[in-house]
This record gives structure tokens, sequence and C-alpha cells, in this order.
């Protein structure tokens, strides 16, 4: 009798260290399940925002295209949504609407001469309006069509309006701000007039003769010629007898052609 008690005492102790053993096994194979669940939807997440940034890139490019074949008021957003394959809701939520897009396609000029004045070693006047300049005429001269009619539609949508914190003028003029900013800090200029009043006359150097290209009224080296003498000119206001004396050489030298 007391033989069959241990041997069954003995049984009862096996079969709850083989049930403990199992619950340990399972806790870990859920633990591990669910981490491999977390990191599937990590992966989805990531791709889904992969996905979501291709077609936002297409849209653009798209845009791009339709404005530089077809003009400005050939895009509309359910054109553009047959050509990025998309649908109508899709480009709304992705991107806006019509003057959005436009103003998307527009940041991307801006950002461009912007990461290119960002260069520290751009600080003489002189050279940053040669620079300025010259990397504004190649980007429109890539591709003259698109740029003329793109420009012709954001004066429309108003996308250079002053009052917008956002647009190509508030833009335009904290890169010119900036500019100017660095010359005074550098000795370039005497800062005997506000930075602020010469970064809006710089804009405004190379904003009048992009309206006559934009017209057709002149092409991009006479558009570089009065855009460049503009914007020497209005250094030469603020600028320290040296620099005085070599923008007074430069502008001749670019007047002579």
């Amino acid at each position: 009798m007391v033989g069959s008690f241990g041997s069954l005492v003995t049984c009862c102790a096996g079969r709850r260290q083989e049930l403990f053993l199992w619950l340990i096994k399972n806790a870990v194979k859920r633990a591990e399940t669910a981490g491999n669940g977390g990191n599937l939807q990590a992966r989805g997440q990531t791709t889904r925002l992969a996905n979501k940034e291709r077609r936002k890139a297409r849209i653009l490019s798209e845009a791009r295209n339709l404005i530089a074949e077809e003009g400005f008021d050939a895009l509309t957003i359910s054109e553009l949504a047959v050509r990025s394959e998309v649908t109508i809701p899709t480009v709304h939520n992705l991107l806006g609407k019509k003057n959005d897009i436009v103003l998307a396609v527009f940041r991307g000029l801006v950002d461009n001469i912007d990461a290119v004045l960002a260069e520290p070693d751009l600080v003489d006047p002189v050279l940053v309006s040669e620079v300025f300049i010259d990397k504004i005429v190649a980007l429109y001269g890539s591709d003259e069509v698109f740029y003329r009619a793109a420009f012709l539609g954001g004066e429309r949508l108003g996308l250079f309006e002053h009052e917008m914190s956002d647009g190509i003028f508030a833009k335009s003029i904290r890169v010119a701000e900036r500019l100017c900013q660095r010359a005074l800090d550098q000795g370039y200029l005497l800062g005997r007039i506000d930075s602020a009043l010469l970064a809006q006359q710089l804009f405004g150097a190379q904003r009048l003769p992009r309206q006559d290209w934009v017209s057709g009224y002149i092409d991009l080296e006479t558009y570089r010629q009065r855009a460049l003498i503009g914007m020497l000119l209005t250094f030469a206001a603020d600028a320290t007898p040296e620099l005085h004396a070599r923008i007074c050489e430069a502008v001749d030298q670019i007047a002579a052609g």
C-alpha cells in the first residue's frame, strides 16, 4: 500500500513538472508570436509611408509635366489623377488643392537656390550675386516652357503675395536677408541701411526682369544682365569703399556684355 501511494505521489509530481514546462513553452511561444506581429506591423507601416511618398512624388512629377506640355490652365485635379493613376480623393489627401500643388512645385525651386546659398564660403556680395543669378538662369533654362507657364499660374493664384508666410516672396526674402546679414558680419557692408530693406530690394532686382522674361519681352541672357546689375547696385548702396569700387567695375563689365 505504501509503495502504491509513493508511486502515485511520484507520478503526480512528474505530471506537475510536465505541465509546468508546457506552460512555460507556450508562454515563450506567445511572446515570440507577439514580437513577430509587432515587427510585421512596423514593417507594414514603413511600407505604407514609403508608398505614400512615392505617390506624392509621382503626382508632383505629373503636375510639372502637365504644366510644361499644356500650360497652367490644363492643370486640373481630375487630369492629374488620371496621369498619376490615382483617384481624385487621393490627390486631395496627399497634396491638397490645385494651388497647394503648384506651391509645392515652386518650393523645390526656392529650396534649390537656398541650398546653394547655404554654402559658408558664399559671403562676398559680388560672388553671391553672380552665383545666385547664374543658378536661377540655369534652372529656368533647363525647361523654359515649364517655368514660364508655372510663374504665370503662380501669379494668378497669388503665390507671390507678401502676406503668405510660406509663400515664394517670404521664402525668397529670408534667403536675401541671410545674404545681407552674412555680408554685414564679414565687413562687406557698412550697416547704414537695414538688412530687411536691402533684402526686399535684392528680391525686387530680379523679380522685375523675371516678369519681363515670363511675358516673353526679353530672353534669359537679358534677364541675367538686368537682374545681376540690379542686385549689385542694391549692395552698392551700403557697401564699404573697397566693395563699392569692385561693384562699379563689375557693373561696367556686365553692361559691356
